[in-house]
């Protein structure tokens, strides 16, 4: 026994080896397959990442762009329905200011003078074609064509009416999730006067009448 034992043991050990062989194959394979594979599947992962990050940075700029738009928008419907006090809060505190070759002290001082200047003077103010750029981390510049009517209402001594034609640079900060206009330059390339007028008082409602009973 102890001598088959011993003729089985080189044919035993060649069976370990082929298996242990075998084996080893496996495992390094496997970690060949792994090492080959991770960086293929890191790369996606890495290229899946970037993608959705620049969809997000696009997308957040579209955005931005967008709320400067209403921000510009809400700017020239105040002016025309003489909300001051809104006018000026559209405006970052310490914002400069130059139209026409007058630079203002403060977004109140701006605001303020319009309303003393034009009073309920009718108006219609419009900005086209605006150039938006994303300039910055809550950072924007924005170049607007632009028009305005302004008539006082006729009679002795009364200021010129125009309609006039200009352009706005400006610069926008975004403070606390809001956009604010932070900088604004206001040159007219043409004035052209018009006649006053009085604009028609609005007709009041005639009272309704019931209807009759039966």
């Amino acid at each position: 026994m102890h001598i088959q034992e011993a003729k089985r043991t080189p044919a035993w050990r060649s069976r370990v080896g082929a298996s242990a062989l075998a084996a080893a194959v496996l495992v390094v394979g496997g970690l060949s397959a792994v090492a080959l594979a991770s960086p293929s599947a890191n790369a996606h992962d890495r290229s899946a990442s970037e993608a959705s990050r620049s969809l997000a940075a696009k997308v957040q700029r579209l955005e931005d762009i967008e709320d400067i738009h209403q921000l510009k928008a809400r700017y020239f419907r105040f002016v025309d329905e003489k909300k001051h006090d809104e006018l000026a809060a559209l405006f970052t505190p310490h914002a400069k200011l130059v139209t026409d070759g007058i630079t203002w002290k403060s977004p109140q001082d701006f605001a303020y003078t319009i309303r003393d200047l034009t009073g309920k003077a009718p108006s219609a103010h419009s900005g086209m074609m605006p150039e938006i750029t994303i300039t910055g981390p809550n950072k924007a510049s924005g170049i607007w064509s632009m028009q305005d009517v302004l008539t006082f209402p006729a009679g002795k001594d009364a200021p010129e009416g125009h309609h006039g034609y200009g352009q706005y640079r400006e610069t926008y900060r975004k403070v606390d999730g809001k956009w604010l206009i932070d900088s604004v330059l206001l040159t007219r390339f043409r004035m052209d006067p018009i006649p006053n007028w009085n604009p028609p008082k609005t007709a009041e409602a005639a009272p309704s009448q019931a209807a009759p009973t039966k």
